[in-house]
């Protein structure tokens, strides 16, 4: 698939995205021996059998948590899942962030809707230096950082020894104002769980 507009990075953009969204691929860490699922263009995989998984993007919304947050902007770094971080932050309301998103288990989650719990979820983003940043979202699927990262940058998040990561560099790090409910300037939706 492809996202088209300004600079998005992902799985991140203030005003807009630009990239594909890259193929899920076993991680590191993957048993050695076992078989990769095989990549199909939607960047779904195909189970080992051969059927084609069906478009990760191709689904009802839903708030696949059963929980929204309900406290307002409070200061925590649990709040406002789904929302443009960097956005609203940048008028003076919180601290400066150069990455700021939300990873769902599913494509077409609401605003404040709680995402992927990130016990086991790794976002990776390269720099154009060539230095990597690490994040991990929190309980309720938010990541963000301080650190700066020379742009353009890429990115990818893994889980459970898959990948899915922008097919394109990036020069801004509002993940959200792109990953909307919906998809905004091209994006298909959510930053998604691989």
């Amino acid at each position: 698939m492809r996202v088209a507009g300004f600079a998005c990075m992902f799985i991140l953009a203030i005003a807009g995205c630009e990239g594909d969204i890259g193929e899920s691929s076993p991680g590191p860490g993957t048993d050695a021996g076992a078989q990769p699922p095989a990549s199909v263009p939607d960047g779904g995989v195909t189970d080992d059998a051969g059927g084609g998984a069906p478009d990760p993007f191709a689904v009802a919304p839903t708030c696949t948590s059963g929980s929204m947050w309900t406290q307002g902007n409070h200061g925590s770094a649990e709040m406002n899942p789904g929302r443009a971080c960097i956005a609203c932050h940048s008028t003076g309301d919180g601290p400066d962030l150069t990455v700021a998103g939300t990873i769902y288990p599913t494509a077409h989650e609401p605003d404040l809707c709680n995402g992927a719990n990130g016990s086991d979820v790794v976002i990776t983003i390269v720099g154009a230096d060539g230095q990597s940043l690490t994040l991990a979202p929190n309980k309720v699927g938010n990541f963000n950082s301080k650190t700066r990262v020379a742009l353009p940058y890429t990115a990818k998040v893994a889980y459970m020894g898959r990948e899915r990561a922008m097919g394109a560099m990036q020069t801004s790090g509002d993940c959200n104002s792109c990953h909307t409910q919906s998809g905004a300037n091209g994006a298909p939706g959510r930053i998604l769980l691989p």
